[in-house]
C-alpha cells in the first residue's frame, strides 16, 4: 500500500513535507486552507494545487512495476508523466490493468472548497478512477470532487460544506463476495448531506456511514439500500473492552469522540427502500447509568432529534428506533415488512399516516406528546395506519391524547398499563382500547376505558342539542364517573341520609309553613299512589320519603355497579 501526502499538515522544513510553501503562507498548496487564499489568487491557487497533486500521484504510482532496470543499472520509468494525462490513459489498456492492482492512501490533504477545482483535476480524477482502491485519510473537503466512484473510501475526514453523495457502484472482493467496508468511517460532516440517485443508478450496494458525526441535516432521497446506511458505536462495549479505535486518543478523549456519533438533528428519508436492517437506536437509561458508573459522562441531549421524516419508503427488513427522543416524527405512506421496534423512545409530536406494519409493531414504554401540553399538535395520530399483526403499546404513555379512530387492526393491540390522556382522545379510540381488553377477558381494565369512552361521548355531545341525553350522562359522570368510583356514590348516599334525617327532625315546623299552601298535600297524595314504595313512606311526609328512596336506590345501584367493575373476573 502506498502513502500519498505528508503525515504533518505544516510544510515547514521540520514538518516532513518537501513542497514549497505557497505565497506568504507557512503551508504548501496541498495543506493550506481555502480561507487563507485571496480571491485574486484563487485561480492560480487551484491550478497550482492540481499540478502538485498530480505530481504526487505520478511519483506514488512509479514503483517497481513501472521501472526498467538496464544493464548499467540505470532505472528509467516505463511511462512518463504525460502518459498519465486523461487523453493518453484511457487508450492504454496495459496501464489501466496495472493501475487496477494498486491501492493508495491520500492522507492529510486539504482540498480547496471551490467547485472550479474540477476544471483542473480531470487528469488526476482519471488516474484515481482506474486505481484498485483510494483511501482518503484525515483529509479535509469543502467541495466533494470525488463523488460516487466505486474505489473511494474516507476515514477521519472532515467535510466543511454541504455535500451531495451519489450511489457507489457494487464492489466485490477477490473471492467474488460483496464488500462490507464502509465508505465513510469516523468522518465529520459540518454541513448538510444529501444522498440521492445518479443518472446511472439508484441502488447502493455498500455500507455508508460508520461512527460518523453529523452537525446538520441528512436528506436521503430516491435510493434503494442493499447495505447499512448508519452504524453507531457500542459505547458500553468500548468501555468494557478498553478497545480504542485510535491509539492516539486516551480513554476519555476516545469516549468524548465516539459519543457524539449518536447526535443527529434532522433526518429525512423520502422514496427509498431498505433491504437490510435500519437502526436509529440511542442508548438505554440502564446503559447510560453503567457508563456513568464507569466514570464517563454521557449527555442525554445527544440522543435528541429535532425531526425524523420517513415518507414513501419501504423497509423490507427490521426497523428500530429505540431509546431516542424525537421532537417531530412523521411516518407517512411507508411500509415495514418485518419487526418495527421503538422501545423506550419519546415522540413529542408524532403522525403515522397511510402506513402498513406487516409484522410485529412494538411501542412498549414509548412516551407520546408532552406532559402539560394538552393541545392537538402533540396528539399521537395513527391515521389510516394498518397493523397486519400484533401491536404492543404496553406501559405506553400518551400525555397529549391519542387518535386511533381511523387505524386498521387485524389483531387486537395490547394496551396493558397504558396511560392515555382524555384530552384530545376521541370516543372511538377509547372504544378500541376497551375492546382490546374485553377480547382477552381483562374486564377490570376494560371498565376503566369504558368510563373514558363515556366521558368522551359526553364531551362530543356538547355541540349537539340533546338535553335529556346530556343530563343522564352528566349525572352518571357526577355520581360515579361512569361506574369507576364507588366512593363518590357512598359519600353522596351518606349526605342524602343526613339531609333526610334533618328534614324529619324539623318535620313539624316545615309542615306548618308549607302545609298552608296545600302543595305538599297534593304531592303526598300522589306519592301514596306509588304502590312500589307506598308502605315504606313516612305518614305526612310521603313525597319527600319517595324522593329519598328513589335517590338512595340510584346511589346503591351505582355503588354495586362500581364495586362489580372493580372486582369482576
Amino acid at each position: 500500500m502506498i502513502l500519498l501526502g505528508s503525515n504533518e499538515m505544516a510544510c515547514e522544513l521540520s514538518s516532513g513535507c518537501e513542497n514549497d510553501i505557497y505565497g506568504d503562507l507557512k503551508y504548501c498548496v496541498l495543506h493550506c486552507s481555502h480561507e487563507d487564499i485571496e480571491s485574486k489568487d484563487m485561480d492560480d491557487y487551484l491550478k497550482k494545487f492540481s499540478e502538485i497533486f498530480m505530481k504526487y500521484l505520478y511519483e506514488s504510482i512509479l514503483h517497481d512495476k513501472f521501472y526498467i532496470i538496464g544493464k548499467d543499472k540505470n532505472v528509467t520509468p516505463v511511462y512518463g508523466i504525460n502518459e498519465f494525462k486523461y487523453k493518453n490513459i484511457i487508450d492504454n489498456k496495459l496501464l489501466i490493468e496495472k493501475l487496477n492492482t494498486m491501492n493508495i492512501i491520500i492522507k492529510n490533504i486539504v482540498f480547496p472548497e471551490s467547485s472550479d477545482l474540477e476544471n483542473y483535476m480531470l487528469d488526476a480524477r482519471t488516474i484515481m478512477k482506474y486505481l484498485g482502491k483510494v483511501d482518503f485519510e484525515s483529509c479535509k473537503f469543502g467541495h466533494l470532487i470525488f463523488n460516487g466512484i466505486k474505489n473511494y473510501y474516507h476515514k477521519y475526514c472532515t467535510f466543511s460544506k454541504d455535500i451531495e453523495i451519489l450511489p457507489f457502484p457494487q464492489v466485490k472482493t477477490k473471492d467474488n463476495k460483496e464488500s462490507v467496508e464502509y465508505r465513510y468511517i469516523d468522518c465529520i460532516f459540518e454541513g448538510n448531506i444529501i444522498l440521492t440517485r445518479s443518472i446511472f443508478t439508484d441502488e447502493i450496494y455498500c455500507n455508508m456511514f460508520y461512527h460518523c458525526f453529523f452537525n446538520k441535516n441528512i436528506i436521503v432521497n430516491n435510493l434503494k439500500f442493499k447495505k447499512t446506511l448508519l452504524k453507531f458505536p457500542d459505547i458500553l462495549q468500548v468501555i468494557k473492552n478498553k478497545k480504542l479505535v485510535d491509539t492516539s486518543f486516551d480513554e476519555k478523549e476516545e469516549f468524548d469522540r465516539i459519543k457524539y456519533c449518536y447526535k443527529i438533528k434532522n433526518l429525512s428519508i423520502i422514496d427509498c427502500s431498505f433491504e437490510s436492517e435500519f437502526k436509529l437506536n440511542g442508548i438505554s437509561e440502564e446503559h447510560c447509568q453503567e457508563i456513568e458508573s464507569a466514570g464517563y459522562k454521557f449527555d442525554n441531549d445527544i440522543l435528541h432529534m429535532t425531526n425524523l421524516e420517513i415518507v414513501d419508503t419501504k423497509f423490507n427488513s427490521k426497523l428500530e428506533i429505540k431509546n431516542r427522543v424525537i421532537k417531530d416524527f412523521v411516518f407517512k405512506n411507508s411500509n415495514v415488512e418485518k419487526v418495527f421496534d421503538s422501545f423506550e423512545s419519546r415522540f413529542e409530536k408524532s403522525y403515522f399516516y397511510k402506513s402498513i406494519f406487516t409484522d410485529f409493531a412494538g411501542f412498549e414504554k414509548v412516551e407520546f406528546g408532552l406532559e402539560g401540553q394538552d393541545v392537538e399538535a402533540y396528539q399521537a395520530r395513527f391515521t389510516y395506519t394498518t397493523f397486519m399483526s400484533f401491536s404492543n403499546f404496553r406501559h405506553t404513555k400518551f400525555h397529549s391524547g391519542l387518535d386511533f379512530e381511523n387505524s386498521n387492526l387485524k389483531e387486537q393491540p395490547n394496551f396493558l398499563k397504558a396511560r392515555i390522556s382524555s384530552k384530545n382522545t376521541n370516543r372511538e379510540t377509547f372504544r378500541i382500547v376497551k375492546h382490546s381488553f374485553d377480547n382477552v377477558g381483562n374486564k377490570i381494565e376494560a371498565n376503566k376505558f369504558y368510563s373514558k369512552e363515556m366521558d368522551a361521548y359526553r364531551r362530543e355531545m356538547k355541540g349537539e342539542f340533546k338535553p335529556s341525553e346530556r343530563f343522564v350522562f352528566c349525572m352518571n359522570n357526577f355520581i360515579s364517573e361512569f361506574g369507576t368510583s364507588y366512593l363518590k356514590p357512598i359519600f353522596l348516599l351518606i349526605i342524602l341520609f343526613e339531609v333526610y334525617i334533618i328534614l324529619l327532625s324539623y318535620y313539624g315546623g316545615a309542615y306548618s309553613i308549607y302545609g298552608t299552601i296545600g302543595q305538599l298535600d297534593i304531592l303526598n297524595s300522589l306519592a301514596k299512589d306509588f304502590l312500589l314504595f307506598s308502605r315504606f313512606l313516612k305518614s305526612g311526609f310521603e313525597f319527600a320519603s319517595l324522593i329519598f328512596y328513589i335517590l338512595s336506590g340510584i346511589l346503591i345501584w351505582q355503588i354495586a355497579v362500581a364495586i362489580k367493575r372493580h372486582t369482576q373476573r
